[in-house]
């Protein structure tokens, strides 16, 4: 109760903080081959603005929008949204079609996404990040069609093969749904012929044509053979999205330190980053957030 008290206050505290957002000019789709896509809750309307803000402005185009409403957006949320990305598509995640996957956990995001991806270059921006910098890489990724991703907390910075992952992934015994997943890989006879690269979902590229729900759920019923019923908790979603970036044709690990999650970690230079996902144990720690939001707010304020 007191971490779900304080985080309220520190998010209301960012928020007003950054209000001068809400005076920036709108979004307005210029590249409708692109589609970035994010799922957004109310309360963080403000940091989603953000984020997509200063994504479209260092990506230098502006994609059609989609919004998964999480089902908590509300009349005045949705008028805002309307102000500043005024052709997006807010999409209730009740509009989402089912599959043979889990619920909630971001899988109707994931879900989705395979659905717009046979028509476009689909982005995942999670409402927590921040572009303060040139991100050339994920342009030259979108331009040649190739899948992308953000790497994982000191992830291996490379798309291995899965045995490969797997070796390094014993060691790790925590008892999350992917960590149980990746260190019992080699028990799967279709291990020998796939790759994998442990990202974040927090940023993914997915090239036009390279998902669809078969996909999805075939990746899906593979990994539950190894988890089980745990397959239904956090983390699986994002585990099912790495195995799909990776087995893309092209794909690409953006480069870290350029590229990452802000763990608060000390030897980290996080203000060289070009791209920052906030991630919520750590969001507001040691003020970075804030600092950089207000810095990138500057530079949105001139059209």
């Amino acid at each position: 109760m007191f971490f779900r008290a304080r985080r309220t206050l520190q998010r209301a505290w960012f928020d007003f903080n950054c209000r001068s957002l809400l005076s920036t000019p709108p979004i307005r789709t210029n590249d409708p081959s692109i589609t970035l896509v994010s799922m957004v809750c109310h309360g963080e309307v403000l940091m989603y603005l953000l984020a997509a803000k200063s994504f479209c402005r260092q990506f230098g185009r502006n994609p059609q929008v989609v919004i998964l409403n999480d089902g908590t957006l509300t009349k005045a949320d949705h008028a805002t949204i309307r102000t500043h990305i005024p052709e997006a598509t807010i999409v209730p995640i009740s509009d989402v079609a089912p599959a043979k996957t889990p619920k909630g956990s971001c899988w109707e995001r994931l879900l989705l996404i395979s659905d717009l991806v046979h028509n476009t270059f689909v982005v995942q921006l999670d409402s927590d990040t921040l572009t303060t910098s040139a991100i050339q890489e994920v342009q030259q990724c979108i331009d040649a069609n190739h899948s992308f991703t953000l790497l994982g907390d000191r992830s291996f910075p490379e798309i291995e093969s899965m045995t490969d992952a797997c070796l390094r992934s014993k060691t790790n015994l925590h008892p999350m749904v992917q960590a149980v997943c990746e260190r019992s890989f080699d028990k799967l006879p279709e291990s020998a012929s796939l790759q994998y690269v442990r990202g974040n979902a927090g940023f993914n590229g997915f090239a036009k044509g390279s998902i669809d729900r078969k996909k999805v759920e075939w990746f899906s019923e593979l990994m539950q053979r190894l988890a089980g019923q745990q397959w239904n908790e956090w983390g699986s979603e994002q585990l099912t999205s790495n195995l799909l970036i990776a087995n893309s044709d092209g794909a690409v690990p953006l480069p870290s330190p350029k590229y990452l999650s802000h763990w608060a970690h000390l030897d980290v230079p996080y203000n060289e980053a070009a791209f920052i996902h906030f991630i919520g144990p750590y969001r507001y720690s040691n003020g970075l957030y804030m600092r950089r939001a207000k810095s990138v707010i500057a530079t949105l304020t001139t059209k």
